[in-house]
This record gives structure tokens, sequence and C-alpha cells, in this order.
């Protein structure tokens, strides 16, 4: 949130409140030195427990206060009495001056102590008993787990007696305040919990609510069911027969989508990418990018920003080399009402930032209503011999977690368009664009130099009709599919070739569609076989169409092996075109 405050000169400040133990953790480490870097309105607040659920402050850090480590990243750091209110209001008003200032963040370390278990479950672990609801501080057993010497000492420094003492001593609290605000706070408490005790359960169904926002609750559906059987069967019989688009004469039922033509005059894929991020940024202020090497004088490491870097160069925002830290940004200033585009230089390097895409923008919404409107950039896959570490497919990865949005685009047309929707979008989309494709000179297309109508998520495309077999595929795959296809048609055996386009959320009608309708179905991606998106489609297709299959659902992909980084070995990973050729024959002739 604080790269929001800062790119919008509101004087707001972010502060992070975390305890000694989480301080160990990367991803804060990775923050406040983002934070620093950029000198971004931020306080950093440690609460110094003195013990993180069991381990004490000598077996998480070798330094004498936690505030000493701010030296490192270049930030003041300041160790105050965590009892003491009057000390952390004026530490706080002077960090949250200086950062209004533009002198970045602070840190602030809070020292006190732990008075309970880590949760209630641990009360009777820590302290050797089971707590009674009190306004003192509860006595420690000899069978507690908590230091005796530390605990005796903070509950000697109990803030509230402490306080009150003092506000007592200065005449500011008369004879019985305290005891009628004590009154006050256990009635609140208490009307509230009550109010939580009596509320009804939630309606089960509501659990399907609220993972993406506009979409309809998420409910389970038996397709095996003979209502949902003949729902099914009703709907497929009044679709529409035209034959336009069809490439036989068996009168397919779909067309095939109108896209500019491949012309080795028009532009690249990396091209269309620049330019969608362009349309982004001229289109809405509240756009920007984030990540590593993507602005200054270098643009990408595929210098495919530079092109923007003249013009909205202050808008494309150089990161610390730190996943994890890339994608809390993009996070944080998406909650506070920014459309961050965040990049992973190379999409392998998500592995670090992990916590930050699966456990906070993918279920933010759904936890607390708290949308995350943000694209993430994903160079991806093989097909160059760059090795493990710049060669995974990583789809399958998130396919599979609710919350997160895929696409996949194949053409410059495509990436273009799919960009705009991506960016407009209230929920978190990662855009994968396949490296191989950047600079492909065979499917360069003729691009307008205004915006492309935009292309809905979820939405596949038809690149080829016939009626033997449908190969389904995406990203750099889908042009292997259509070359097999034409390749095929020399015999006379006419192929539809459906390119997904969107992940999730997955056009399932046209899936099925074009399973039901050819019979036949050849699922091809670059992704290795195992829990790869491609088992995911035959699930789908052999339970929602498995009487209009004619054959089993064949599936090609990469072995089950990490990427090679030699060129033999790498062939030979990847699915060759030979290979499924192969399949797409035996398919036909099954």
């Amino acid at each position: 949130m604080a790269m929001a405050f800062w790119r919008e000169g509101s004087g707001r400040v972010a502060v992070s409140f975390i305890g000694e133990g989480g301080s160990s953790l990367g991803e804060w480490h990775e923050a406040i030195n983002l934070c620093a870097a950029r000198r971004l309105p931020a306080i950093f607040c440690i609460q110094n427990n003195q013990t993180a659920l069991s381990t004490p402050v000598a077996d998480q850090s070798a330094v004498r206060t936690f505030a000493e480590k701010a030296a490192g990243y270049g930030v003041p750091g300041v160790t105050i009495d965590g009892t003491d209110p009057e000390a952390i209001a004026g530490a706080f008003g002077w960090a949250a001056e200086r950062a209004r200032a533009g002198l970045g963040p602070a840190l602030i370390e809070l020292v006190a102590m732990r008075m309970c278990g880590h949760a209630h479950h641990d009360d009777m672990l820590y302290l050797g008993r089971d707590p009674q609801t009190s306004w003192e501080i509860p006595p420690l057993t000899g069978h507690g787990y908590a230091n005796r010497e530390l605990y005796e000492y903070w509950a000697s420094r109990d803030p509230i007696a402490l306080y009150a003492a003092r506000l007592t001593a200065d005449a500011i609290l008369a004879p019985g305040d305290l005891d009628r605000f004590k009154s006050e706070a256990e009635a609140i408490v208490e009307a509230e919990a009550r109010a939580v005790i009596d509320a009804p359960w939630p309606d089960p169904a509501q659990a399907g609510i609220g993972v993406f926002a506009n979409e309809p609750a998420r409910v389970r559906v038996e397709v095996l069911d003979p209502d949902v059987r003949l729902r099914t069967r009703n709907a497929e019989a009044a679709e529409p027969t035209e034959k336009s688009g069809c490439a036989s004469s068996a009168g397919c039922r779909f067309n095939v989508e109108e896209a500019p033509p491949f012309d080795a005059k028009g532009r690249t894929f990396l091209d269309a990418v620049m330019l969608g991020v362009g349309d982004a940024l001229r289109a809405d202020p509240r756009v920007f990018v984030y990540g590593e090497d993507v602005g200054g004088s270098y643009g990408n490491a595929f210098l495919l920003l530079r092109p923007l870097i003249e013009e909205l160069g202050d808008r494309i925002i150089n990161s610390p080399i730190a996943e994890s830290g890339v994608l809390g940004v993009c996070v944080g200033a998406a909650l506070a009402g920014q459309r961050p585009i965040g990049e992973m230089q190379f999409n392998d390097f998500v592995a670090t930032g992990f916590n930050q895409l699966v456990n906070n923008a993918a279920m933010n919404r759904y936890r607390w209503g708290g949308g995350v409107p943000m694209v993430l950039r994903m160079p991806w896959g093989g097909l160059r011999h760059a090795g493990p570490y710049h060669s995974q497919n990583t789809e399958a990865w998130f396919y599979r977690t609710p919350g997160l949005k895929i696409v996949v685009p194949s053409t410059p047309h495509d990436a273009r368009a799919l960009m705009a929707s991506a960016v407009a979008d209230p929920d978190p989309v990662l855009y994968y664009e396949h490296i191989a494709l950047y600079r492909d000179p065979r499917i360069r297309q003729a691009i307008a130099d205004e915006p492309p109508a935009p292309i809905p998520l979820g939405r596949a495309a038809v690149r080829r009709a016939g009626d033997d077999l449908a190969i389904i595929s995406y990203g750099a795959f889908v042009h292997v599919a259509l070359r097999l296809a034409e390749k095929l048609a020399a015999d006379g055996i006419e192929a539809s070739v459906l390119d997904l386009r969107s992940l999730a959320p997955l056009d399932r009608d046209a899936l099925l569609h074009v399973a039901r309708h050819c019979h036949k179905v050849l699922v091809i991606h670059e992704d290795s076989r195992t829990g790869g998106i491609g088992e995911s489609l035959a699930a789908i297709i052999q339970e929602e169409a498995f009487e209009a299959l004619d054959a089993p659902i064949r599936i090609v992909g990469a072995l089950d092996t990490p990427v090679p980084y030699s060129p033999s070995l790498e062939e030979f990973y990847l699915p060759s075109e030979a290979q499924i050729e192969r399949a797409a024959r035996l398919l036909i002739a099954y």
C-alpha cells in the first residue's frame, strides 16, 4: 500500500505490524528493503513478545535489539517500551512525520511480553493452566513453558494498571473512572460476543460465493443426473447449424474466429504485449508497471518495454531483485485502488513469491471482500534451450488456485486485446506470454494503431474448423496444432483447432462443444502431462461428453522431469511434432 500512497502523493502512511518471530520471514525483509530503496511512506513495527509460539528471541536473532536491524536497510530504528502508550504514540508520530516528509520508512520495536499462549489452545502449555477471564494478568504455574523471570518482570509492567495510576496521579482520572471504563468495555465485549454466539451459521450455499467479482455462486453439479443430461442434450440440439467457417460439408456448428491474418510485415508478439501495456498506461492513470529491470534505460530483460520508457517511464518502476516484494507491492497497491501490472522476469521465479500470490492475491476477495485488481505478466516456456530455471511451465500450479485468473494468448492480436481485459478485470490475472513467440516471424500480424476491442476473459477461439478430430491447446502449441491440422488435411482429415486462450475462467462450453462435434479429442501442451491442464480438460470432457466420444481422449505433453538444459535433452523432453502427429493419426484410426 505504501507504493500506492507514494504514487498518489496523498500523505497517507502504510503501517506494518508483525511479531518478532514473523520478522524472520524473507517477505518482511524484502518489504522493508524495497520501501527504503524508494523512500516509500511506511512504518515497520516489530512487536517483541519475547517468544514466537514457543521459540525464544535468542533462537530468532543474534542482535541485541530488533531495531538494530534497521541500519542494514538504511532506515532509522528505535526501541520503545511497549507498555508505555505515550512513548508509543510519540514514536509513531515521529515516524509518520518523517514518512510524510519523503524521508522513507522507520522501524519501531515495541518491547513487551506475551502474557498468554500463542492461541487459546496454547494457554495451558504456556501458563500451566487455563486462565480465567479477568483484568488481571494470570499467574504462571510451574508447569508452563513461559520464562518465569521475564514473565514476572513484564507482569509488573501491566500497562493498564501503570497508566491508570499515572492518569490518577495527574488528576486526569477521577475516583471510580477506571471501574466505570472497565464495566463499559466488558459490556461492549459481552454484547459483541453474544451477537456472534447467537448468530446462525451461514447458509452452506454461501461457500460458493465470492471467489471472483460478479460471478454466480459456485455449486456442485452431478453430471450424471438425468435432468442435467437432458438439459445438456436439449441445449446441444437447440444450437444453430450454419456451416459458416467449417472446413468440411458435414455441418459443423461453430465458426472460426475472425482475426488478422499472419503477415511477415506485421508486428511481433513482443510488440503486441508492449502495445497492450502502453494502451493500459495511457488509458488509466492508476496503472503502473513494477518489476525487475523493467524501467530505467533497460526496459525489461527482453527490451519489451523500452519503446515506452521515454513517454511513460515515470510509471514503469524498477523493483529490487525480490519476487515476493514485487507481488506484495502489487497486492497492496491493488487493495489501495491502483491497477498494477507486475512482472516476473521469467515465470519460473514466481516460486519465491508463492505466498503473496496464492494466499494473499487469490484469497483476499473470498476471505473479506478485498478486491485485488492486478495483472502479473509471466514470460514462460521452453523451445529455447534455456534450462530449468528459465523454461518451466507454471500454469498448472495456479490453475487449481481459486481466485486467480489465467490468460494465455497465442497471437499478437490476442496478446494486445487480452491485456486490456486483464487490466480492467477486478480480480488478479496471470498473463502468460510465451517467450518463443516473442519474435517468431511466422505469427506476425498487422496491428492497427488504435487499441483493438478487448477479448473477454473465459472465451476460447476456434482457429480451424473440422469434423474428424478436435485438437485443443493453448499458447505456443496452438501453432503446432494448426500446422498439424494442415498436414492432416492433405490426407483428407479435417481437424478443428480450439485455442483455449483463457485457462481460468475456462470456456467449458466451447471445450465440450468441439468434443461433442468431433467425437475424438487430442489435447496437447508443453507442460508435463502428469498434473497438467490436459488431464483436467480430459476429466471434464469424459464426465460431461462421454456419450459423444468415439475414442479415448489423448493427451500429449512433456516428460515428467525438470526442463533439461542440453538442446538434445530438451528436444526429447518436449512433445515433438512427430509425436503429436502420431497420436492424432492413431486417434483417427481408432
